[in-house]
């Protein structure tokens, strides 16, 4: 597929999704979600890739949708709005509840980690929290902005935003449509880290390449279907499962190295099987 909308690249383990409208503060559009899609499937079904890496191009991460959206949705209704449209096959193993517009991103085996460069507005606020992980640049800002357009919290932000930073403060942030900076998500627990703009493209990469190349990409991809299936479980099938995936890991080459690679004291090979 050729891309107009978003960039793509990967090496060194990593697959970097790249929103590229700069002049527009990368605003999500119907293309740019087909192209941003397919980029993860392409990403996942790529031996080479351990970890994807979202971003955005220029001075923001993502404005939300682009206006021409939402004046077309103004004007003639639901029937325009998109919101039921979705261009992806769903995970065959995905459960019913996973197969929903982005919420089929948390099925995805590879972690994915939205590296938040600027202004994260609306949708643009929505798709990093389908990431796994989300490091902030310090000049990132964050507004869920919906209460101030008439529209609600969108794509099960409901869901996950309160299990992300407290019910308290999710309120606060959807009531209330205030912008925060990247400081203020990090205390919130939104993102995990904040780091220097300057430096933030080649950092957030080396964090990424880092997690590609140092762990077991299958104990990621275990690790990343417990937690969110552990979601909706109570403590004791989560228990039973992690007793199950314990038995299945210790017949894994990757357990086996893992041993080897501590015993030998060399940097690990991971195969992911």
């Amino acid at each position: 597929m050729t891309y107009q909308e978003i960039l793509y690249g990967a090496g060194d383990g990593v697959a970097t999704i790249t929103l590229h409208r700069p002049e527009r503060l990368n605003a999500w559009t119907a293309l740019m979600e087909k192209e941003f899609n397919h980029a993860v499937m392409a990403a996942n079904a790529d031996p080479e890739v351990r970890v994807l890496l979202l971003t955005g191009a220029g001075r923001g991460f993502c404005a939300g949708a682009d206006m021409s959206l939402l004046s077309a949705a103004a004007e003639a209704g639901s029937t325009v709005s998109g919101h039921r449209h979705r261009d992806v096959d769903f995970p065959e193993h995905a459960p019913a509840a996973m197969r929903k517009r982005y919420s089929w991103l948390l099925t995805m085996p590879k972690p994915m980690i939205g590296a938040i460069n600027g202004a994260a507005v609306g949708l643009g606020f929505v798709i990093p929290l389908y990431c796994d992980l989300r490091i902030a640049s310090s000049a990132a800002k964050f507004c869920t902005i919906f209460s101030k357009r008439g529209l609600i919290a969108e794509y099960g932000m409901a869901w996950l935003l309160p299990r992300m930073v407290g019910l308290s403060n999710a309120m606060e942030l959807l009531l209330t449509a205030k912008m925060i900076d990247a400081a203020e998500a990090h205390r919130l627990g939104l993102v995990s880290r904040v780091l220097a703009e300057e430096n933030f493209a080649s950092e957030a990469r080396a964090f990424a390449v880092d997690l590609a190349q140092s762990v077991s990409s299958r104990s990621l991809a275990v690790m990343k279907q417990q937690v969110y299936k552990a979601m909706q479980q109570n403590i004791g099938e989560s228990i039973d499962d992690a007793y199950e995936e314990m038995l299945a890991s210790i017949d894994c080459e990757d357990f086996k190295e893992g041993i080897r690679h501590f015993l030998e004291k060399r940097a690990p090979a991971f195969t992911g099987r």
